[in-house]
């Protein structure tokens, strides 16, 4: 498959570039973090109700008439209702902040994870000069619960694992729930939610939902004997620094379109995001880590991995870990899928745009791109849609080193975009020889809306909202549910293992193996 069918993205410049700006500190929607500078700042302009009805009508405008998924989970009558009411809740003056937390939850009902709100260039400039102040403790979400994974305030009694009940007197599930409306994914799919949260950016969340009254928190804990304390806290010094906790909002690669430019191989950030190892508990097991399908050098490391595989011949089992795998390259995850079939496949029946030219493009990026895209690579098809050229072509399976035996693949909410494509074509391709192991992925089991998701600019307020501009559906049997890719054998954590680095899905794998 040539790459240039698959140009860019599906999905992955999102946790850096979709950990999205997060603009997020709703911090001041409450109110008062005191100070001149702020009552300067972007955080504390006012626009006025025809200055945010004007941006969310544009808004609106631009989804109903180029995105291409605003009605594939729900009928055009229900988000139509869903529009009306937020603009009619836009009443009266607000911040950016504030028109964001009216409009964001509007955003994740459609069902999209590839569609999002960021802040505004002022804002996020702000943001990188003006942090906020860590959460007291680091948690991570488990069952709709809290756990308390790192102690940074100045109570030393606090124990790592201890379950947060409480902030403030809200309750964990009430504050998740309110959370999640923030956080857009594809379908009714829920295993992508905390898993972003799960990337260090829970305080973040709270300030875009409650905002943040003081560097003080009321927390209600329960330890390991069931004892339930409330405390007030105040986070360490050393623990106040300025990180993703601050500037960013998610993690899915933003998909920004660029020619890829050559590159020397660098073993340490190549061996932070791939690495194939070979087990020394089991000779028959080698285990292939793909952090994501953005960054150059991907199709080099398949093939000498591959090799490499073929020269080991007590190999008869793969492991493909694309847990926390945001997407990336469709054509570069395609390719991996090409290395484990036995037979010729095709990836998609389409990857089609609504129209071939927007009529809000002077609001819209990557003019040159589109430009580039819609003349060149796309051909009107006779139910009057734009398809990219290509597309629903066979792909063989790669003759050289490809691997036949067994092959787990190991999931989770993480797993998104690209990666969920991967992990659908090549369990449905090859159901005889792959198992999939772990949690629901993050990404949809039939597809999503991405390959081109340029962001749009909204005048008065300056938000950006990232706008797919294809719908990828795959080429695979049954119909969409609005689910991700189920695994064949779930494997549950709990909060100890997580607390103590324990892999349960590679040793579901050794189990599976020796049964």
């Amino acid at each position: 498959m040539s790459s240039s069918n698959y140009p860019f993205v599906i999905g992955s410049a999102l946790i850096k570039s979709r950990y999205r700006l997060l603009a997020f500190f709703f911090s001041l929607i409450s109110g008062q973090l005191a100070g001149q500078s702020i009552l300067s700042s972007p955080l504390a302009k006012v626009y006025s109700v025809a200055q945010l009805r004007s941006d969310f009508q544009l808004m609106r405008r631009a989804m109903e008439e180029a995105h291409p998924g605003l009605y594939r989970y729900h009928p055009r009558d229900s988000v139509s209702r869903w529009f009306d009411a937020t603009e009619a809740r836009l009443s009266h003056p607000m911040t950016e902040l504030q028109f964001r937390r009216v409009v964001e939850p509007t955003i994740d009902r459609i069902g999209c994870g590839h569609t999002d709100l960021y802040g505004s260039k002022a804002y996020v400039k702000y943001r990188k000069t003006h942090p906020l102040r860590p959460f007291p403790v680091d948690v991570f979400v488990l069952d709709d619960k809290l756990y308390v994974r790192e102690n940074r305030s100045t109570d030393t009694t606090v124990r790592r694992g201890a379950e947060l009940m409480a902030i403030n007197g809200r309750p964990a599930g009430t504050l998740l729930k309110q959370f999640y409306k923030y956080i857009s994914s594809d379908g009714y799919n829920q295993t992508f939610k905390p898993y972003v949260l799960n990337t260090g950016l829970f305080s973040s969340y709270y300030m875009l939902a409650i905002g943040l009254d003081s560097t003080a928190q009321q927390l209600t804990l329960r330890d390991s004997t069931g004892a339930v304390r409330t405390l007030t806290f105040r986070t360490r010094p050393d623990k106040i620094k300025a990180g993703a906790d601050s500037v960013e909002k998610r993690v899915i690669p933003a998909s920004k379109p660029r020619k890829p430019k050559p590159r020397k191989p660098d073993p340490k950030e190549d061996a932070a995001v791939r690495t194939l190892t070979f087990s020394e508990r089991d000779s028959s097991v080698a285990v292939l880590k793909v952090g994501s399908f953005t960054g150059g050098g991907q199709r080099s490391f398949f093939r000498r991995s591959f090799r490499a595989i073929a020269k080991r011949k007590t190999v008869t089992n793969l492991v493909v870990d694309v847990r926390g795998n945001l997407g990336g390259n469709s054509g570069t995850s395609a390719k991996l899928v090409s290395y484990l079939v036995d037979k010729p496949f095709q990836a998609y029946t389409q990857v089609d745009a609504n129209v071939r030219q927007v009529s809000f493009n002077r609001h819209l990026g990557w003019k040159f791109w589109r430009f580039w895209i819609r003349n060149f690579f796309t051909h009107r098809t006779p139910e009057g849609t734009f398809r990219r050229a290509g597309v629903t072509k066979l792909i063989n399976p790669t003759g050289n080193n490809g691997f036949r035996g067994k092959v787990f693949v190991l999931t989770n909410g993480g797993t998104f975009s690209a990666a969920s494509i991967f992990t659908s074509l090549v369990k449905h391709n090859a159901a005889n020889r792959v198992t999939v192991v772990g949690r629901e992925t993050g990404g949809g089991e039939y597809g999503c809306n991405a390959f081109t998701s340029p962001y749009m600019t909204l005048p008065e307020t300056g938000v950006q909202l990232r706008l797919p501009l294809y719908k990828i559906v795959l080429a695979i049997p049954g119909t969409d549910k609005g689910h991700g890719v189920m695994p064949d054998v779930p494997v549950p954590y709990t909060a100890s293992a997580i607390l103590s680095a324990q892999d349960l899905d590679i040793e579901k794998v050794y189990e599976l193996l020796n049964n």
